[in-house]
């Protein structure tokens, strides 16, 4: 704590202390739409995979000229 706190009693202090670290390791909004993001991106990517890999595969067996 700076020179300015030397006069705030052990309680005020103790709070401000926990205030700062509860500050520090609290998970924020960047954080939380980042993960969004990439599991976001992995279902996009796992779609695609998939959505271009059985419409490649699927070849039609009737011929226009059947009957």
């Amino acid at each position: 704590m700076g020179k300015q706190d030397y006069k705030k009693t052990k309680p005020i202090l103790r709070a401000t202390k926990l205030k700062a670290e509860a500050k520090k390791t609290a998970i924020g909004i960047k954080e939380v739409g980042l993960v969004l993001a990439a599991i976001l991106a992995l279902l996009l990517a796992f779609y695609a995979f998939f959505y271009l890999r059985l419409s490649t595969d699927v070849e039609p067996d009737l011929d226009p000229d059947e009957d």
